[in-house]
């Protein structure tokens, strides 16, 4: 009995660990996307369809960190699916049907894995560095999100963004400059040079600086809180 008891308990240490590294290993992947090779996309140096497959391969950590849970896991499996089969369809003869489908694609992506990084960053327990991680990740994740919202909008509204161009055949050759603006607005930064000109466009910018000012506020809060309490008990 005791033998099962100390295997299922190096088991259960062996998965937070690999959890941990994935977590880790994901945040990486999503902070090289999101400032290496998303300006090197906005500059024409990697092509549009090449920044989708990139993207899928990021998920890919995501859904090894999330097979305990099968509905988010699924999801992810989901976003990956579609977002190879629209380059695959970009490839041989694009339309506005695979546009759609990787925007859908990084949306399914940006919300499964907030959600899912939000319980954990804001659960009760010890603060961890990997707490703390997952909180940078939450961020970004955050941030990329909105990228499929502001996408959705500029695909639906060609002209609700002034300084970007329309969406037309590859939802992922304006990305870059998508990620760049949500970026910017979740930072309440505004330089000026992508400007939200429909209200559907506005009122997403309005709710992603909200939310860009209140997070860290309340994260910091959640993770003194959890200090305190860790601290008093015994």
């Amino acid at each position: 009995m005791q033998t099962n008891k100390a295997r299922f308990r190096f088991r259960r240490t062996s998965g937070q660990r690999l959890n941990d590294e994935l977590l880790t290993t994901l945040t990486i992947l999503l902070s090289i996307l999101v400032f290496v090779v998303a300006p090197l996309q906005a500059n024409g140096v990697i092509a549009g369809r090449y920044f989708g497959l990139i993207f899928g391969a990021v998920l890919v950590p995501a859904a090894f960190m999330l097979a305990a849970n099968l509905y988010a896991a699924g999801a992810i499996l989901v976003a990956i699916i579609l977002i190879l089969v629209a380059s695959e369809m970009e490839f041989r003869d694009s339309t506005i049907l695979d546009v759609y489908l990787d925007a859908i694609a990084w949306l399914i992506a940006g919300v499964t894995l907030s959600i899912v990084v939000s319980r954990a960053v804001f659960a009760p327990g010890k603060v961890t560095f990997h707490r703390i991680l997952g909180g940078v990740l939450l961020y970004l994740t955050i941030g990329l999100t909105f990228v499929a919202l502001f996408g959705l909008v500029s695909l639906n509204v060609p002209e609700a963004f002034k300084g970007l161009e329309p969406v037309r055949a590859n939802y992922f050759s304006i990305a870059g400059n998508l990620i760049y603006f949500s970026f910017v607005t979740l930072t309440t930064i505004g330089y000026g040079d992508i400007v939200p000109v429909h209200p559907y466009a506005r009122g997403l910018a309005n709710l992603e600086a909200v939310i860009g000012q209140l997070y860290p506020a309340t994260l910091l809060a959640r993770l003194v809180t959890l200090e305190i309490t860790s601290a008093k008990s015994p």
